[in-house]
């Protein structure tokens, strides 16, 4: 009997690129969705949706069932200051909410696959970063995402189910609206630099990632582990800056702000919006994207998963700005 899938998170940015792909390879597909109406009218009679909410346990009950193979993709990412313990309730309850209706319906798993993050691990002790490289988590969301991915691969070594979790690095790629904005600042000439732009960021396209995710539950040596899944190879922001300008034909802006002085900017707003109860447009946490390292070594993915990165980075940013100005975006 041919394999169901579920999908959490579908209607997101790796989750939409998910469903794509399993529906060309012709996979029968499940998604849970807490509004039915997001899902695109292209999927309508190829996917079956399943309304629901992780949050919600009960309602999990007709997503798990029969599934053979699960893809847990949904979180939160964003959440206005003063209501950090939401992340906790989504990120963290919710995959637990998952994996108990799971336990409960008795349907035995080929493969629980927890899509994490490489925010999990903080500031980089080391570079390139691996699998065993400590997490110092900095906030709420890196905080809940770790408990998160820790609690389901105990659980699934203690319960007998194959879990296996990936954590990927900074996504990029066409539907991606969590880093339109840099493509698009850049683009109108607006993207000013947080200090001099030597901090190592690691790309990894989305196709990529998808195909990496799907090759990890074919694994069996992924079974009860983490796999960080990036690009071929880390470049230094100010590189990428001049790769986003090339591919939307503008010169960068010479512009820096000392990080000193963003980072009391930062400070400043989120003690104004804190009252408003809104997300300040530049925080401490959106200065990480300016000052950690990312920098990772994939070759336990590549051991693992035959995973081998396919669209560089050029070819991935030109792919992305092509996509956005179809849409009218840029």
């Amino acid at each position: 009997m041919e394999d169901l899938y579920l999908v959490t998170g579908a209607t997101g940015f790796i989750g939409h690129h998910l469903v794509e792909r399993l529906l060309d390879e012709g996979r029968q597909i499940r998604v849970l969705a807490r509004d039915r109406s997001r899902i695109p009218e292209t999927w309508h009679g190829r996917v079956e949706v399943v309304e629901g909410d992780i949050t919600n346990l009960s309602s999990l009950t007709p997503a798990v069932r029969d599934v053979n193979v699960i893809f847990h993709l949904a979180g939160l990412i964003n959440l206005p200051p003063g209501e950090e313990e939401g992340f906790f309730k989504v990120n963290l309850e919710g995959t637990k909410n998952l994996f108990s209706a799971v336990l409960a319906s008795g349907q035995p798993l080929k493969r629980f696959l927890y899509c994490g993050s490489v925010g999990v691990m903080g500031y980089l002790r080391e570079i390139p970063a691996n699998e065993e490289t400590p997490c110092f988590p900095t906030n709420a969301y890196e905080r809940s995402k770790l408990e998160a991915e820790l609690w389901v691969l105990e659980e699934g070594r203690r319960r007998g189910v194959p879990v296996s979790a990936v954590r990927p690095a900074w996504v990029y790629g066409p539907g991606d609206k969590r880093t339109f904005p840099i493509f698009s600042m850049i683009a109108r000439r607006k993207f000013v630099m947080i200090g001099e732009g030597e901090t190592w960021i690691h790309p990894v396209y989305v196709s990529d990632l998808v195909r990496g995710i799907f090759q990890c539950t074919r694994s069996g040596e992924t079974v009860g582990r983490c796999v960080i899944l990036a690009g071929e190879s880390p470049v230094h922001l100010k590189d990428l800056v001049g790769l986003i300008s090339e591919a939307t034909g503008v010169s960068p802006l010479p512009l820096k702000i000392p990080v000193p002085v963003a980072s009391v900017i930062a400070i400043g707003c989120e003690i104004l919006y804190k009252p408003l109860r809104k997300q300040p447009p530049i925080h401490r946490r959106r200065l990480g994207f300016f000052l950690r390292d990312q920098s990772f070594d994939i070759s336990l993915a590549r051991r693992c998963c035959g995973y081998v990165p396919e669209i560089n980075l050029p070819e991935g940013v030109r792919l992305t700005v092509a996509w956005y100005r179809s849409q009218g975006w840029l």
